[in-house]
């Protein structure tokens, strides 16, 4: 299992324990290694040469200084987060790399009869190198060198028909690298990410009831189930009615908001009338639960049409200190004379865009 915690200071962050190689120096360097080389016949001449690092390895050579020499660095780059250890005064230090290994070559030259053969050599070589700065680390135990770019250049010059006289020129470059183990924020700035086609509200179809008038995801009073249509306002039709949702999650500062729902005008019939207002609104709320801004739209029973089904929408942005939302429907009925109810279904919160356009289209797959 992974080595993780949740740091609360100044709000919830998954962080996990990672090894980051750190690079402590990067430098290119140059060996020349020269050799005589005695052909097995005479030559005409060398066609050339292939040649290759076999068996290479680059370590690290460490020396013990008094840590006082370094406290400045090692307070400057924080290392009491790495596991630094001023108490034993004793800094190890890497101040040259040990460079070894075997330069391979495939000699092709031509014989007297015309013919190009070949001949292997191998040439040992080591060296070390003086960093141009040298570089304390916290456990020379994580310290390893690693080599990029390696380039060969042969250079060669034939002598009395079977001495090969031989240059070879060695660039690459070495990383001085140390692995060292740090808690890192695995989720930085989720609050800026914009799933867009993503509904925000539990239960949008108002499909899951603990009772015929209780939705389980929703607050709700004076409503009752229809079917798997959704919830309606109203049910008895001369009192008021709500239906609300508070949603913690996926509120992002700077955010562009879309409700949208069904209405059905569910109009009296006989001697009823239909005399209401209902109103949809989205507020916004800070850390401390303070309103910050709300945006709302009413529809009169006139303005609703009779036992059909449509669909509204509003917009809304979200404040930068935005931190949840507020989804409400109110049901304001003509209580001497109201005799008709409304029915509210699908219904979708989504983020739509942010301030700088950033978002995460919705994956279906």
């Amino acid at each position: 299992m992974p080595i993780e915690y949740f740091y609360s200071e100044p709000e919830n962050v998954l962080c996990v324990k990672v090894n980051v190689p750190v690079v402590l120096a990067d430098t290119e360097i140059q060996f020349i290694v020269d050799n005589v080389a005695t052909l097995p016949e005479l030559a005409q001449k060398v066609d050339h040469i292939d040649a290759m690092l076999k068996e290479f390895d680059a370590r690290p050579i460490f020396i013990h200084e008094n840590g006082d020499r370094w406290i400045s660095v090692i307070e400057e780059e924080g290392w009491d987060r790495f596991g630094w250890r001023w108490s034993e005064h004793r800094q190890p230090v890497v101040k040259k790399i040990l460079v070894s290994g075997t330069l391979h070559k495939q000699i092709f030259y031509v014989d007297k009869n015309d013919v190009v053969k070949h001949v292997g050599e191998d040439i040992p070589f080591a060296d070390h190198v003086t960093l141009d700065v040298p570089q304390p680390v916290v456990n020379e135990n994580n310290v390893y060198v690693k080599i990029h770019h390696k380039k060969i250049d042969m250079r060669w010059d034939l002598r009395r028909g079977s001495r090969l006289q031989q240059t070879g020129v060695m660039i690459f470059e070495i990383k001085v690298v140390e692995d060292r183990q740090v808690f890192v924020n695995v989720c930085p700035q989720l609050d800026k990410k914009c799933v867009k086609g993503v509904n925000l509200l539990k239960d949008g179809n108002l499909e899951s009831w603990a009772t015929d008038t209780t939705p389980v995801f929703w607050g709700a009073s004076n409503v009752i189930r229809e079917g798997t249509a959704g919830a309606e306002l109203g049910n008895v039709a001369n009192r008021a009615a709500s239906l609300f949702q508070t949603v913690n999650e996926g509120i992002v500062p700077t955010g562009t908001y879309r409700l949208c729902f069904d209405v059905t005008d569910e109009a009296a019939t006989g001697a009823g009338q239909s005399a209401y207002t209902l109103t949809a609104e989205l507020v916004f709320y800070d850390r401390a639960g303070r309103v910050v801004t709300s945006e709302s739209q009413s529809w009169t029973a006139s303005q609703l049409p009779d036992n059909t089904r449509t669909r509204y929408c509003i917009n809304a942005m979200a404040p930068e200190e935005a931190k949840s939302a507020l989804v409400r429907f109110n049901f304001d009925p003509n209580t001497a004379v109201n005799t008709a109810q409304v029915l509210i279904g699908n219904v979708m919160l989504e983020c739509t865009r942010v301030q700088n356009e950033y978002y995460e289209k919705y994956y279906t797959g």
